[in-house]
């Protein structure tokens, strides 16, 4: 709850869910092959201090392949949003609300030495 210079206000502090929850879990299938899965999920919020405008809940989850091509190189795919959720992660006023990424998919190379 917001405090003032009299004490609480009533309102909730904008974009402070009451529920959150993350996690990421990595599986290695082989030596050299391995697999993720993440889930970040959260209640509604305000996203003003007003609490006039909501930003809804969501849950959104997250993949990812990796394969160990040596022991000094590694190509990952990671596969964010996987369900192409349409969600509002932040706002700074109820006007200025952020739009999730939508369904996205990226890979890297990773050298080690």
């Amino acid at each position: 709850k917001q405090q003032s210079r009299t004490g609480p206000t009533g309102l909730r502090v904008r974009e402070l869910p009451e529920h959150m929850f993350s996690i990421w879990n990595n599986f290695q299938a082989t030596d050299r092959l391995g697999l993720g899965l993440g889930l970040t999920a959260q209640d509604d919020s305000f996203a003003d201090n007003g609490n006039t405008a909501t930003l809804p809940s969501y849950a959104r989850v997250d993949l990812a392949a990796f394969y160990d091509v040596s022991d000094n190189v590694r190509v990952q795919v990671n596969v964010e949003n996987l369900f192409d959720e349409l969600y509002f992660p932040n706002a700074h006023t109820a006007n200025e609300v952020t739009v999730g990424a939508p369904l996205n998919a990226r890979f890297t190379i990773t050298g080690r030495f």
